[in-house]
């Protein structure tokens, strides 16, 4: 162009000054060269919705130059999405999963160049998280017969199908259907029970995505009932001050508050949200008491009637020794008891000191072990004696108690929408919540290792929680693992983390505070826990059996050997190279590892019931079997497991004792 303007004005001023016309050199303009398209890449797939076209074009004439884009599904029917534009890229938010064709238009003031046609792939849009679930999470009272429901979207207006599981516990939902193609299903329901429930929403183009769990619980047919036949019987006298209380109840399931007083129309509460029909309590000497029982489900209450019962009077008659001779007759009216400095009192608190000894040498040996499962806290059950376990005492929470670790006197239990809630049980007939921690997602479960609390939450992934001095939680980071599930475990510096299908993971938590995804071990069937031992994984693959994994090299995990055992449900725990395996309905199995490679199958036992997990101390097997309670074996012999007691009228799923 500039050489133009010179030719032009050479030409005017030789015609000023010689008056002769000069007839002025013209010359051709040259058009754009062809745009070079940069991005998207021709034939490129997966490409994201919101895209930037990159281009690159010149003018051999240095004209300035400006672009028309041109976009369309159709490659015979190109349409301009943008024109005059100066610089060479442009932004457009696109639809989800169609095939663009595109080209470039250069200009300058007198021509065009126009470039080739490519095409391009947007990615996929997966389903919406399901939402909206009905019954709402954390419903109760749910009809035994309903429909259950969701709502779900696909941005790209793609047709969404669906599977829905639905189980008792987190762990052992089974698809009810699969690939269905509305968001509702009916289902019947048992009643008074407690049912966990997920979507996957997909799209026929390979988007999955997978929706919260949620849960409910169904209605009683029952009703409350109100608490009878208390023990000690009404009216009972002369009974020693240290004394268990006892009711029977009939009716749906329930919670239990106890009143206690010295007057009927003046009764203090004195324990509460009780999850079993008993309590033990120290009253003084020569008093008449009298105590209720109130039966508590959801917002109804039904009372006992008032009952009462008289302790004894206690009356000290001693002959004094050579160094007093004088006889004191002491009436003691509290549970404290004060007497002056005699020998008798030498006597007394020389069997004091003997009766305390022997009491902590008695709780020094006392065995307990400590359950959830029907969704209201935590049991503590002793087992100091296998043939005669006995309930010791509970511990409410708020939530659903769906998980715990037990460790240094202190339990974390995983209590679903609640978080974490950390109980002290150093003294084991009154245990106390000490704190609790408000996590990201809702608690499948919880592994504890010094000072530091692993937390698998929903499906999404696993919080790390530092534990303070006065074993208040303090979160230290987050890992996000769409599809975590399960149990998760901690060795050394590494958490397994169960993945249902996609099998397992491994992750480095040296540093607590930046945790790092290392591997992935895929699954057969369902990964539903993972134990480590030295190095070697045992994984409880769901419909497939046992798998055998050598873990050394963290980011390459090596099968070993494998056992096939026939059961949708399973749940693994490893002692002395012998493996308990879960399988639900189908009871449990003994397995002999002592040689990796080659697994054998010592014993299968049908419990009767539908077996969650198991644990195992001092050749004694501890299984928690869903209605059917607490089962004890004695393993001594594990290919011949001795079953030596059952408790009943618990709902277990989960068992553990203190880890040492």
């Amino acid at each position: 162009m500039r050489l133009k303007l010179i030719i032009f004005a050479i030409s005017s001023f030789i015609v000023i000054m010689t008056g002769i016309v000069v007839v002025p050199i013209i010359f051709k303009n040259e058009p754009p060269s062809i745009p070079e398209l940069y991005s998207p890449v021709n034939g490129a797939t997966e490409i994201p919705v919101n895209t930037v076209f990159t281009w690159n074009a010149s003018d051999p004439d240095g004209d300035t130059l400006t672009y028309d884009l041109y976009l369309s599904t159709d490659k015979n029917k190109l349409t301009p999405i943008a024109s005059d534009l100066s610089e060479t890229s442009f932004s457009k938010i696109l639809n989800y999963n169609k095939t663009y064709y595109w080209k470039v238009v250069a200009r300058d003031k007198k021509s065009k160049s126009e470039s080739e046609i490519w095409f391009f792939s947007t990615e996929n849009s997966i389903p919406l998280k399901p939402h909206s679930p009905n019954p709402k999470d954390g419903e109760i009272n749910v009809p035994l017969i309903t429909t259950l429901s969701w709502k779900s979207e696909d941005l790209d207006g793609d047709k969404i199908y669906y599977d829905v599981y639905l189980g008792r516990s987190i762990d052992t939902m089974k698809p009810i259907a699969t690939s269905i193609e509305v968001p509702t299903i009916e289902v019947n329901l048992k009643e008074n029970a407690r049912y966990y429930w997920k979507i996957v929403a997909k799209d026929g183009h390979g988007g999955i995505r997978y929706g919260d769990i949620w849960a409910f619980q169904t209605k009683s047919e029952k009703k409350l009932g109100k608490p009878f036949e208390p023990i000690p019987t009404n009216g009972a006298t002369n009974l020693e001050t240290n004394i268990t209380l006892k009711w029977k109840y009939e009716g749906k399931e329930a919670l239990f508050d106890l009143y206690l007083g010295l007057e009927p129309q003046n009764l203090n509460l004195v324990a509460q949200n009780l999850g079993y029909q008993f309590y033990d309590m120290s009253v003084d000497y020569g008093k008449v008491y009298y105590w209720k029982v109130v039966a508590k489900s959801g917002n109804e209450e039904k009372e006992s009637s008032i009952w009462n019962f008289s302790t004894k009077q206690l009356l000290i008659k001693e002959q004094v020794t050579e160094e007093s001779t004088e006889t004191s007759l002491i009436t003691v009216e509290s549970s404290v008891i004060t007497i002056q400095s005699t020998q008798t009192e030498k006597n007394i608190n020389i069997a004091q000191s003997k009766t305390n000894q022997t009491q902590n040498i008695e709780n020094k040996n006392k065995k307990y072990v400590y359950t959830t499962g029907s969704g209201i806290g935590m049991y503590i059950i002793d087992v100091t004696d296998p043939e005669k376990p006995k309930i010791i005492n509970h511990v409410y929470t708020e939530g659903w108690a769906v998980g715990l670790y037990v460790r240094d006197k202190h339990a974390y239990i995983a209590d679903w929408i609640n978080g974490v809630v950390v109980a002290d049980i150093n003294d084991i007939k009154n245990p106390k919540k000490v704190t609790k921690l408000e996590t990201f997602g809702k608690v499948y479960s919880i592994f504890v290792k010094k000072d530091v609390a692993y937390i698998l939450e929903g499906s999404s992934g696993m919080e790390i929680a530092k534990i303070e001095k006065d074993y208040s939680l303090k979160t230290m980071s987050y890992l996000e693992l769409q599809g975590a599930s399960g149990r998760i475990f901690v060795e050394n510096n590494y958490a397994y983390i169960p993945m249902g299908y996609d099998g397992f993971v491994i992750v480095d938590v040296s540093d607590e505070k930046i945790p790092k995804l290392l591997s992935y071990f895929d699954a057969e069937g369902f990964a539903y826990n993972v134990v480590v031992e030295n190095d070697i994984a045992y994984l409880a693959d769901g419909g497939k059996g046992l798998k055998i994994i050598n873990v050394k090299d963290k980011k390459h995990p090596k099968l070993v050997s494998k056992l096939t055992l026939e059961s949708e449900w399973a749940r693994v725990f490893v002692s002395n190279d012998i493996v308990f395996y879960a399988q639900g309905n189908k009871g449990f199995s003994l397995i002999d590892v002592s040689n990796k490679s080659k697994p054998i199958l010592l014993t299968t036992i049908d419990t009767k019931g539908f077996c969650y997990g198991g644990y195992i101390r001092d050749n004694y097997l501890y299984v928690a079997d869903g209605e059917n309670g607490l089962l004890i074996y004695d393993i001594s012999d594990p290919e011949k497991p001795i079953l030596l007691s059952n408790l009943t009228n618990l709902y277990l799923q989960n068992i553990i004792l203190e880890v040492k």
